[in-house]
């Protein structure tokens, strides 16, 4: 599912460190003066941020992915400066100084303030985002934003403003299934009916995304496509699935086209009233070099 105008809902919708800000230990500058390094990295066009010249390589290729992803354990201890101002035409994404992350269960209440951009009959539940963060947190992604603060004011807890919630199923497809919640899941490792999986499957081959949610505020700014182009990056460099799939409503398969999925026909899943189509992105094997 998704985003009704980024295009991003519940049935929808590297390293994972900081990036470093840059290789000042080779420069043979001597032992300059802050003064001196700061005059002669401008006399070679490189911008300054702390003293450190900043690698610029990637900003002007990738302009959308001007933010930092982080780890989990990492942060509470996230470090503003590491943030780097953009050498771009600032755009509304650059004004949130965005930056992405694993969510765990302490998100819950954070998942379901974004989840009510959607419809409530496509609404992931509470207990669904406990099940789904709780079993398989591994898989979800969030957007947050976190301004910059002047010296001396106090860091306010990060706003997710975008996520990603997904399981793993051993189908092809996002089935009605593994979009469930499974009975006694919190006392049962597996959930089986008629001898078929519920919910989700470790070791499945499919990541099946069950919401792609933006507050409706931030809609419009790329936080959808910034948070689906991190996901499909990290699934992909995991080697964790063979393919992500996807269940959207016919005005949103172009948005999803353009990251490399394909529409595979109406979709069978009856979530929320029914009405989806199937898209699948395959991971094909490593190209040659």
């Amino acid at each position: 599912m998704s985003d009704q105008s980024e295009y991003p809902s519940e049935s929808i919708g590297s390293d994972n460190g900081l990036r470093p800000l840059s290789n000042v230990d080779d420069l043979s500058l001597g032992n300059p003066s802050n003064n001196d390094l700061s005059r002669i990295m401008n006399r070679a066009g490189i911008a300054l941020a702390n003293g450190f010249p900043l690698d610029d390589d990637e900003d002007e290729e990738d302009v959308d992915e001007d933010y930092v992803s982080v780890d989990q354990d990492d942060a509470n201890e996230f470090p503003y400066w590491f943030r780097r101002p953009p050498t771009h035409h600032r755009t509304k994404l650059d004004e949130l100084h965005p930056f992405v992350q694993l969510l765990s269960v302490s998100n819950v209440e954070d998942c379901i303030k974004v989840e009510n951009a959607f419809p409530e009959p496509e609404r992931c539940s509470r207990d669904k985002f406990k099940y789904r963060l709780t079993r398989c947190p591994e898989l979800s992604l969030g957007l947050f934003t976190l301004p910059l603060l002047g010296e001396g004011e106090p860091k306010p807890r990060p706003t997710l403003v975008g996520h990603i919630i997904a399981t793993r199923t051993s189908e092809p497809l996002v089935t009605d299934r593994s979009m469930r919640l499974p009975d006694n899941w919190q006392n049962e490792r597996w959930s089986f009916e008629d001898s078929q999986a519920v919910g989700h499957e470790e070791g499945g081959s499919t990541i099946a995304i069950h919401s792609l949610a933006v507050e409706p505020e931030h809609q419009g700014k790329q936080v959808g496509s910034t948070l689906m182009k991190a996901y499909i990056h990290r699934i992909r460099e995991a080697q964790i699935a063979d393919r992500i799939a996807i269940i959207a409503h016919d005005h949103l398969i172009p948005f999803y086209e353009s990251f490399g999925f394909e529409s595979r026909g109406p979709s069978k899943c009856q979530f929320g009233g029914g009405g989806w189509v199937d898209l699948v992105l395959e991971f094909g094997p490593e190209p040659q070099e």
